[in-house]
């Protein structure tokens, strides 16, 4: 039996009232918003000890308590267990003639080779999947990407691997560099403004850290992508929203340096060879979704990045390139939730309805139960949770496959939140959406490789059709 590695990215903080604030930057080639951080209390029924002994850290860098995984207990994972179905229904999308561009898992080739760097049209990534020009006339393929911050849980990783035996269906997960250190050897990192070994997320344990790097080495063999989440998931005061540039690039110093010395930093342990390399990282999500445009792509353009998933946008619009740095945004969107939120939710009751909210389980988890902070929900209304999160996925699907084929972005942590309700949600999604006609689950790389093949005229057709709103008849 493998060891059970449970290390979420805790302190995800994100925003119930969305464009709370506006990024002003130039280097921005689209009104870009960022949400401002929510510090949740733990849930009364919240354990002082996850399933492995470790102890639940509260966040500091924001003076609350920040709500980690473990609000739900430590239940095993039953992700895609969940018996009940979406509230609206089927996708409208064919799901025969062509399906996916993307060769078998046994085409996949060697990782860390950096070939992605320059696709062609027709010719075939290391991981498989083939970016294909557009035709005159033809339409794009609905992308789908779906990535999860910190993948630090064992468990969460054999679902997924299932998962993709079942559907063709890849993923990126966006790696803390914490979980390449342990309590006795977190001295080897020092966030910006803070002391020596401190974070705001766990540590891994020894036992679970040879467990870690060989979930990250199957991942990439079998084509998924690996970015980087941070390090210390700082929020709040001392954290992203006040970093410079240079902040930025130490953050991205030391997590390259945790990844390649991390033999070195656990002299103590026997561990396997981890595949990841710099050449592997090509984005990040920022921790809270924190940060500033003007201060961070610097740093990303520095360390040969390409793209940035944290920055949200009202609607479901084609990704740009940010007009400087090149950077390419492909934030999550901003979107009606399906029907009415019946949780335990504080929100107004004209709000309830047709809420519009980042597209991103935390996001869906505190609309709806306010994150866990009375105690967790009965399991009859986590189903009602996860069907309106199912019905939301279909309806974003729906909108852009009839409409501007825009990529849909959504954001997951290995959690099991509310009763497992988000894992069931994005699981029976993926279950039932990959593998249609027309339809791509790809990484963020893949979908950056597509992109580069077309033509640059039509490319920019595609960027300038009006984003996908969705319907609201409630207040946002």
């Amino acid at each position: 039996m493998r060891s059970r590695t449970r290390m979420l990215a805790v302190a995800v903080g994100v925003s119930t009232a969305l464009l709370a604030g506006a990024c002003s930057s130039s280097d921005s080639a689209a009104p870009v918003t960022v949400t401002s951080n929510v510090t949740v209390a733990p849930t009364n029924a919240a354990p002082s000890e996850d399933a492995n002994g470790r102890p639940v850290q509260s966040s500091s860098a924001s003076g609350g308590s920040a709500t980690s995984g473990s609000a739900d207990g430590a239940g095993s994972s039953t992700a895609g267990s969940s018996s009940g179905t979406g509230t609206s229904g089927t996708s409208t999308a064919p799901s025969s003639a062509t399906g996916p561009t993307t060769a078998t898992s046994s085409s996949a080739g060697p990782a860390g080779t950096g070939s992605f760097d320059h696709p062609k049209d027709g010719v075939a990534l290391p991981d498989g999947f083939v970016p294909t020009k557009l035709k005159a006339g033809e339409k794009p393929p609905q992308f789908i990407v779906v990535s999860f911050d910190g993948v630090g849980w064992d468990e969460k990783w054999q679902y997924w691997f299932d998962m993709a035996k079942k559907v063709p269906f890849r993923f990126t997960g966006f790696l803390s560099g914490t979980y390449m250190l342990t309590e006795a050897t977190k001295d080897h990192y020092q966030g910006p403004g803070h002391q020596p070994g401190a974070s705001d997320i766990n540590w891994n344990l020894p036992a679970d850290l040879p467990v870690e790097i060989n979930d990250l080495n199957h991942s990439l063999d079998i084509g998924n992508e690996v970015g980087t989440h941070f390090n210390g998931h700082f929020c709040g005061a001392g954290g992203g929203d006040s970093w410079t540039a240079a902040d930025w690039n130490t953050e991205l110093d030391q997590f390259f340096a945790l990844i390649k010395n991390y033999k070195a930093n656990n002299p103590t342990q026997q561990l396997p060879t981890l595949k990841v390399t710099k050449n592997d990282i090509r984005g990040e999500r920022t921790p809270c979704l924190e940060g500033h445009i003007e201060d961070l792509f610097p740093a990303l353009a520095q360390h040969n990045m390409i793209y940035d998933s944290s920055f949200t946008r009202r609607g479901i619009s084609w990704p740009t390139q940010s007009p400087t740095n090149k950077i390419w945004q492909i934030g999550m969107a901003e979107y009606p939730m399906h029907g009415t939120i019946t949780g335990n939710t504080d929100l107004d009751p004209s709000q309830r309805t047709q809420h519009v909210q980042i597209t991103m389980d935390y996001n869906f988890y505190y609309s709806q139960e306010k994150a866990g902070v009375d105690g967790l929900p009965s399991k009859e209304q986590s189903q009602k949770d996860m069907d309106q999160v199912v019905a939301t996925y279909n309806d974003m699907y729906n909108d852009t496959f009839n409409g501007n084929r825009a990529p849909l972005i959504l954001g997951n942590h290995f959690n099991q939140w509310n009763n497992n309700a988000y894992s069931d949600a994005i699981g029976k999604f993926v279950q039932e959406t990959c593998g249609k006609a027309d339809t791509e689950c790809v990484p963020f790389r893949d979908l950056i490789a597509w992109m580069e093949v077309q033509d640059p005229a039509r490319l920019a057709q595609l960027q300038a059709q009006a984003p996908e709103l969705g319907k609201t008849t409630g207040g946002s």
